[in-house]
């Protein structure tokens, strides 16, 4: 019975959504509901009979209401939609990324994602760059270079003294000794910053500001897909907390 009583909510989910929205939302009104999403009466009847036994709402005469079962089945359904919603709007970023990613909902739930396009495949990039710029200190992590991102976060870091504590890969840290030496070593001399290398080779970068946080995502070929930004108190903890992991582990060292 509990198989069958889940396949009935699944079902309903599936075929009902539209409704579903509405009357979790407070509209219990069948003409409202007939005007509102264009579905014919017998189809709304059927639908709050349907609702009536899986037990999310009760009856008197042509009165209906939520029951405890339905305030809770409807706070699980606009919570699970709202994050199906957020997954499908990101999956073209978040499908580069390998199924062992640390990427959660912490990061996604409240994010927009500004998407590279073919004619300025760098421009999401811009975001990193204005993440940072009104920031009064900044963390981040980085396995790429990009001519423009050295000369901004130099200009940000080095010039403007803006206090920062910066992972880089392995790699980064050779391109940039070899083909930026002045630059990176007024770096990691600075007083206000502290440099680290790690072995550890993510997909993606990460930016954290005063109260916002960048991801970065490219794919296997080093191109970007976009860029990630969320301000939400639980994207920040996210972030926060991987950095933090990222900096203590023991294939990072400071430089």
């Amino acid at each position: 019975m509990g198989d069958e009583a889940v396949a009935d909510v699944l079902d309903i989910y599936n075929r009902r959504t539209d409704l579903l929205c509405l009357v979790c939302a407070g509209t219990l009104d069948k003409r409202e509901l007939e005007r509102q999403i264009a579905c014919s009466r017998p189809t709304i009847d059927r639908s709050f009979r349907e609702l009536e036994d899986l037990g999310v709402l009760a009856s008197s005469g042509t009165t209906h209401e939520l029951t405890a079962f339905g305030e809770l089945f409807c706070q699980e359904f606009t919570r699970t939609r709202a994050a199906l919603t957020t997954l499908t709007d990101m999956r073209d970023v978040l499908s580069v990324l390998p199924r062992d990613s640390p990427i959660d909902m912490r990061l996604l739930k409240g994010a927009t994602a500004h998407r590279a396009a073919e004619h300025a495949p760098q421009e999401p990039f811009l975001d990193v760059v204005d993440a940072a710029a009104d920031a009064t200190e900044i963390r981040g992590y980085s396995s790429t270079v990009l001519p423009s991102y050295v000369d901004a976060f130099y200009s940000l870091v080095v010039e403007e003294a803006m206090p920062a504590t910066l992972v880089f890969t392995a790699d980064v840290v050779e391109t940039l000794e070899r083909n930026y030496p002045d630059r990176f070593a007024d770096l990691t001399e600075a007083d206000h910053t502290t440099v680290y290398e790690t072995t550890a080779t993510e997909m993606y970068g990460l930016l954290v500001g005063d109260d916002v946080v960048a991801v970065p995502v490219g794919d296997d070929g080093g191109s970007l897909r976009g860029v990630v930004v969320n301000d939400t108190p639980a994207a920040l903890t996210w972030a926060e907390a991987w950095f933090e992991e990222l900096v203590s582990a023991n294939d990072t060292s400071p430089i």
